[in-house]
């Protein structure tokens, strides 16, 4: 079942994005229309795998361990 709502949900993001990309061509908004691609195929994917189920690393870890060692350094103090 989570593969079929993961390919469904894929389909109408892909068919989307796609005519929107198609539009902002058309109109000479060659760019945007690169842009708004590239967030869109990050956004699909990102949203394919949390529907099928797959945990999806938080973006909070690489903060954490850079700054958590400077906290502990100031508190200690």
């Amino acid at each position: 079942m989570k593969i079929l709502l993961t390919a469904g949900y894929l389909i109408i993001v892909c068919s989307y994005a796609f005519d929107r990309v198609r539009k902002l061509r058309g109109g000479n908004e060659k760019r945007e229309a690169w842009v708004y691609a590239v967030f869109m195929a990050v956004s699909a994917v990102a949203g394919a795998l949390l529907l099928a189920g797959v945990e999806v690393p938080t973006l909070v870890l690489p903060y954490q361990i850079l700054l958590e060692p400077i906290g502990k350094m100031i508190l200690s103090d």
